[in-house]
């Protein structure tokens, strides 16, 4: 008698069952129909073999643990059971196809879908992992598309067949060698949510590539391979796929688990921010592009479109201008910051012109991303001329286009092409950007506009700058430590590099007010940078924002830091991070009115930078207007999902209101978002505490305990949240001892507003200042 037969006569009362539909190394999959439910459904059945070497009573007992999944993303279990000796069970029939049907007609998904359908998997496993359950057998096979949405199949059949004798004796294989991790390959026994974000991370690799990022002839050679060999690099298999997506599966690849994503919430996160950054076509089907490090050099490197104007004779006759990241006609497409970097300098450099407004790079890289027109860019931006270009690099020659068109009158008001042998590379740097200076003075600007060099001739030097700004502009502790280290290559190779100082201030300036750095190391090693660059450059708006940041969360010295913000406004009154940072400023003393106008004027100047928008919620946060607080709050959490400032301040906003359950949500995602920073462990220990969670309260606030770098203000947030007033005065004045930027919201914190009265506060805040 044949299984289905078997089959037939054990479940006819419960089963219609149709025919065979599928066969895999451990079941075969039958189509039947639920007599009770009328209803048409799919049942597995394990090989006898299997099932006489697992048990009856283990296999049922595992599958029943996850019967208790219930998430939009996982296939339910419906029913199990022993009949006839043979061991089964039933889910819904999906009416559609698997992963790998999908990869065997198309080979390689579009990276939007392949994204998306990784994220809906990736957010089913995160739900099961909360309950305690590996899935164990992540492969395209496992994972069904219905209504184009993925549904994660067989949670609980791998983790039946853990540890049985019987099975491992035969030298099966548990799981499928291709998406198996290397813990997992080995044997061993305490494989935990980390491996199944390996597996995960391999579909995602092959939907992007069309194939695993491990393959070989036997499963005794993929695993040596995983265990000898570095991620293959993704983006050489695929270019179109974004450099944060590669950096993303990349870290979920790691051979070791605790190198990977603790999390697979985080790996989500990650996957979210590289879906934002993730190129699309422009609307004449051009790819965003990605430049090679020696043409920017080539256009940046001496002479960087920078000017130096005349107040008294300079005339503007069209203000403002976008420029567009040029495009890459060139084979190679792998060096994404050289693109970011070469936009950033134009627009530093252009905005140096007295009246000059220049749209930022990050604005316009966003709006490109949506796919939309120049035109329609330059109404969004309010600009009347737009900056464009391409480059080619081929057989040793360079080729570069470049065009400026009025976009009212949709026409180009020059255009000029040069092509040179690469071997004459530094030498016509200078030529070109004088050209280009030329053309804008005789089209754009008086003729008392001289051009003057502000960088670098080293190219190499050059190229590490880039890097470092890239990482910079991240914001995440790694990044910012990795930032300062590309700075100080550059500065090694070009001790005169202005902008490279002021680019290492910055990022000092930013890792004392997270606490990544202790303040009192961060802080003047941010005075002194910038104070090299102010030597070399004395416009450069970077350095004199940084030291006026500086003067006011480290020096806490208000007068003065409002002298230097107006200073560094003036030199630039474009520059989105002098007037946000004036904004704060302003909030510390109180101005409540002009902080707003500040704060709208940087999100006016760069409108799709994250930052922008999260601090809206701030200063409303501060002043009490918690009502248009969590208005900006739902606008910026819609703008940028992936940006964990946002929902820090939005928690705030939010507890102010009486939302706290709301509150609590919004700092979870803070949490997960800022990779379990120490101020935002302490910001959600505060909110348990708040709910009255002490035991929870108590766990967060021992890990914030044991970072790096103790966040002092915020920990004694958590302990008068917890009631406990003596630690919390102990604690601020570790934090007036540490000069915690922080420090200078004592009069406007909401969440310290019980203390005001008490005259050892009263005491410290006048110490600061404030």
């Amino acid at each position: 008698m044949t299984l289905i037969d078997r089959l037939r006569a054990s479940l006819q009362d419960r089963y219609e069952i149709d025919r065979e539909v599928g066969r895999g190394g451990m079941a075969t999959v039958l189509r039947a129909r639920d007599v009770r439910h009328d209803r048409t459904v799919a049942i597995k059945v394990l090989h006898p073999e299997l099932a006489e070497g697992l048990g009856a009573e283990r296999f049922l007992r595992e599958v029943r643990i996850t019967a208790r999944l219930n998430h939009p993303h996982i296939l339910p279990l419906l029913d199990s059971g022993e009949a006839d000796g043979l061991l089964f069970y039933v889910m819904p029939f999906v009416d559609g196809e698997s992963l790998r049907d999908r990869l065997q007609r198309e080979r390689e998904l579009p990276v939007d879908d392949a994204l998306r359908l990784v994220r809906e998997a990736a957010d089913a496993l995160a739900y099961a992992h909360g309950l305690g359950i590996v899935h164990r057998d992540i492969k395209p096979e496992n994972i069904l598309l219905q209504n184009g949405h993925a549904l994660v199949a067989d949670f609980g059949i791998a983790r039946a067949f853990q540890d049985t004798a019987q099975l491992t004796m035969t030298g099966m294989a548990i799981g499928t060698p291709v998406y198996m991790s290397p813990e997992q390959a080995h044997g061993e026994s305490d494989i935990d949510a980390r491996s199944d974000l390996y597996s995960l991370a391999c579909v995602a690799y092959e939907l992007l590539t069309g194939e695993p990022p491990y393959t070989g002839p036997t499963p005794m050679a993929i695993t040596a391979r995983k265990l000898t060999e570095s991620v293959p690099p993704l983006r050489t298999r695929r270019s179109s796929v974004s450099a944060p997506v590669e950096v993303a599966l990349t870290r979920a690849l790691q051979r070791a688990p605790a190198d990977r994503y603790p999390t697979m919430q985080e790996f989500i996160a990650a996957l979210s921010m590289s879906a934002d950054a993730e190129p699309v076509r422009r609307a004449s089907s051009r790819r965003v592009p990605l430049l090679l490090g020696m043409i920017v050099v080539l256009l940046a490197a001496t002479g960087w479109f920078a000017f130096r104007a005349r107040p008294s004779t300079l005339a503007v006759d069209q203000s403002s201008m976008a420029v567009l990241p040029f495009e890459n006609l060139s084979s190679d497409s792998s060096q994404a910051y050289f693109a970011e970097g070469l936009a950033d300098e134009l627009v530093t450099s252009l905005s140096m012109v007295d009246g000059m407004r220049v749209a930022s790079r990050t604005s316009t890289s966003a709006l490109l991303r949506r796919g939309l027109d120049i035109k329609t860019i330059a109404q969004r931006l309010d600009v009347e001329t737009v900056l464009e270009g391409s480059v080619r690099l081929a057989s040793n020659r360079i080729r570069v286009a470049t065009r400026l068109v009025n976009v009212g009158e949709d026409r180009p008001i020059w255009s000029q092409t040069y092509e040179r042998p690469i071997d004459d590379l530094l030498r016509i740097q200078e030529e070109i950007a004088t050209a280009i200076v030329e053309a804008l003075r005789g089209r754009l600007l008086d003729r008392n506009v001289q051009a003057v060099s502000s960088g670098t001739t080293d190219p190499e030097a050059y190229d590490l700058y880039l890097q470092g700004r890239s990482l910079r502009l991240r914001q995440t502790e790694q990044g910012l430590n990795r930032a300062v280290e590309y700075f100080r290559a550059a500065l090694a190779r070009a001790p005169d590099f202005a902008r490279a100082h002021a680019g290492l201030a910055e990022t000092y300036a930013v890792q004392g007010w997270y606490d990544f750095q202790p303040p009192r190391q961060a802080f003047p090693a941010a005075l002194d940078a910038a104070a090299s660059a102010l030597e070399l450059e004395p416009r450069n708006v970077s350095a004199l924002a940084t030291t006026a940041y500086a003067t006011l969360y480290y020096s806490w010295d208000l007068p003065g830091a409002e002298r230097a913000f107006l200073k560094a406004i003036a030199a630039d009154s474009n520059s989105a991070i002098a007037h946000q940072w004036y904004a704060n400023y302003l909030a510390v003393a109180q101005r409540w009115d002009a902080a707003e106008e500040e704060f709208r004027t940087a999100l006016r100047l760069e409108p799709t930078a994250p930052v922008r928008h999260a601090v809206q919620v701030w200063g409303k946060m501060y002043r009490g207007d918690y009502a248009r607080a969590i208005e900006s709050f739902d606008k910026a959490a819609q703008f940028d999902s992936s940006y964990a400032i946002t929902f820090q301040w939005g928690a705030m906003a939010l507890e102010g209101a009486g939302r706290l359950d709301e509150a609590v949500v919004a700092m979870e995602r803070a949490v997960l978002l800022s990779d379990r920073g120490a101020s935002f462990l302490a910001g959600l220990a505060r909110l348990y505490a708040v709910r009255g969670e002490r035991d929870r309260a108590g766990v967060l606030l021992q890990q914030t305990l044991a970072a790096r770098v103790v966040p002092a203000y915020d920990v004694a947030k958590v302990y008068l949240a917890l009631g406990n007033r003596s630690e919390t005065m102990k604690w601020l004045q570790r934090a007036f001892e540490a000069r915690a930027h922080s420090m200078l919201f004592l009069r406007i914190d909401p969440q310290l507003a019980k203390l005001r009265g008490d005259p050892a506060f009263e005491a410290l805040a006048r110490k600061v200042g404030v």
